[in-house]
């Protein structure tokens, strides 16, 4: 969620795409499901519609959010356009509404409503684009090598992160693979785009 979402999504190392093996697939869509439905968009700022004496009676807005806005509303109609084309060819909109929102408290500001599709293929447009938005895009691969593939099928790679299940020692080899072969400026395990001295 935080390599996705953060900043809005507009984080030039964050995850878009989230390539899963059958085994991980059917799991993860009611997990992310579940989790970015209940995201909260908001701003770390007062809202200038509601006085002080307001905030502090209905609790500050800025301690229940989670996404705020976006720098520009420019790319608004190119996201809404490729999400409608990859619906039209198959994918699904799990979660969001693949669309801007308009938020009560902040009608000026630039948000878009944190997005789900699943069902996602590598030859659907969205998946050769660099969104730069809160839009996560659930892929499913058939094997390791298949994830390789279509981690590889992007020119976009500056940064990619490979997730294993620890207590399994055939992950261990599978991940070892994908940090191998996947074409990436970097490859975080277990994490996204941190390093920690």
């Amino acid at each position: 969620m935080k390599g996705i979402f953060t900043s809005s999504g507009q984080n030039c190392i964050g995850i878009e795409r989230i390539i899963a093996c059958p085994h991980s697939y059917d799991r993860l869509i009611p997990l992310l499901e579940k989790q970015i439905r209940g995201l909260r968009l908001g701003s770390a700022l007062p809202s200038p519609s509601h006085s002080e004496k307001e905030q502090n009676t209905t609790g500050t807005e800025h301690e229940n959010i989670d996404i705020g806005a976006m720098i520009s509303p420019a790319s608004f109609p190119h996201l809404t356009s490729l999400i409608s084309s990859a619906i039209s060819i198959g994918a699904t909109l799990q979660a969001g509404t693949g669309k801007p929102h308009t938020h009560p408290l902040h009608p000026q500001g630039h948000y878009f409503s944190p997005t789900l599709l699943t069902g996602i293929t590598k030859d659907m447009p969205i998946t050769a684009t660099e969104l730069f938005a809160p839009i996560a895009l659930l892929m499913r691969a058939s094997n390791t090598e298949n994830a390789i593939e279509i981690a590889n099928s992007t020119p976009y790679a500056l940064g990619a992160s490979v997730f294993e299940n620890p207590s399994s020692s055939s992950n261990k080899s599978d991940m070892e693979k994908c940090v191998r072969e996947i074409k990436a400026g970097m490859i975080s395990i277990n994490d996204f785009g941190a390093y920690y001295a």
